[in-house]
C-alpha cells in the first residue's frame, strides 16, 4: 500500500508539468493568432500560418480548440479584456475612473494603433460583423464585450456626474450606449476612409455633456 501511494505521489509532478506545457501551448497559439490577425485581418492568416508562428502543430491546435471560431473567441477574450483594462484603468490607486480620463485613454490608444478595429492592416469592422453573422459563439462573445464596455462607460459617466463634471439630468447608461455607438460608427467611417478627428469629436462630446453654467 505504501509503495503504491509513493508511486502515485511520484506522478503528481508529471501532471503539473503536463498542465503547464498545455497552458503554454494554448497561450502561444492565442498570442500567434493575436499578432497575425492584427497584421492581416481576420480572414488573412491560415491555420497553418498560426501554428507555424506559435511553433506548434495542427494536432496541438485541435487539442485546445474545436476550430477557428472557438480560437477567434479566445483571441477576442485576450485582446478585448486587455484593451478594456487599459482604457478603464483608474488614474491613481484607489481612485475611480472618470469619463474624461477614459476618453483620453481611448483616443490615445486608437491614435497609436492599439485599438484593434481602427488599426491599419488589422481587423476590419466588416470582418468582425461577418464573423458574428456566421458564428453564434463569436456573436455572443462580442455582445458580451459590448455590454461590458457600456457598463464600464456608465460607471465612468456616473463618477463624473457625482463630481459635477458632467450634467446630472441624463441617464449614465444611456450616455454610455450613445458613446459606444459613436465609437462603432467611427470604426465604420475609418474603414470607409472618411476622415475622423477622434480627439476633436471626443472634445465636442464632453462639451455637450458638461453642466450648463
Amino acid at each position: 500500500m505504501a509503495a503504491r501511494r509513493t508511486r502515485t505521489l511520484e506522478k503528481l509532478p508529471d501532471l503539473g508539468v503536463r498542465q503547464q506545457r498545455a497552458e503554454e501551448t494554448r497561450a502561444a497559439l492565442v498570442e500567434a493568432g493575436t499578432a497575425l490577425f492584427a497584421e492581416q485581418g481576420l480572414d488573412g492568416p491560415s491555420l497553418d500560418a498560426i501554428c507555424e508562428r506559435a511553433g506548434r502543430t495542427r494536432g496541438a491546435f485541435y487539442v485546445h480548440f474545436e476550430g477557428r471560431d472557438e480560437f477567434l473567441v479566445a483571441v477576442m477574450d485576450r485582446v478585448g479584456s486587455e484593451f478594456l483594462d487599459h482604457v478603464f484603468a483608474p488614474p491613481a490607486p484607489g481612485e475611480a475612473t472618470d469619463l474624461a480620463s477614459t476618453v483620453a485613454r481611448f483616443v490615445t490608444a486608437a491614435s497609436r494603433g492599439r485599438y484593434p478595429l481602427t488599426k491599419k492592416g488589422g481587423v476590419k469592422p466588416h470582418q468582425l460583423l461577418e464573423a458574428c453573422a456566421r458564428s453564434p459563439r463569436i456573436r455572443a462573445r462580442y455582445v458580451e464585450l459590448v455590454r461590458e464596455s457600456i457598463a464600464r462607460l456608465a460607471s465612468a459617466v456616473a463618477t463624473s456626474q457625482r463630481e459635477r463634471l458632467l450634467r446630472s439630468d441624463v441617464d449614465a447608461e444611456q450616455v454610455a450606449a450613445i458613446l459606444l455607438a459613436g465609437v462603432i460608427g467611427a470604426q465604420t467611417m475609418i474603414e470607409l476612409r472618411v476622415p475622423v478627428d477622434l480627439a476633436g469629436t471626443a472634445a465636442v462630446l464632453l462639451t455637450m455633456l458638461s453642466p450648463v453654467s
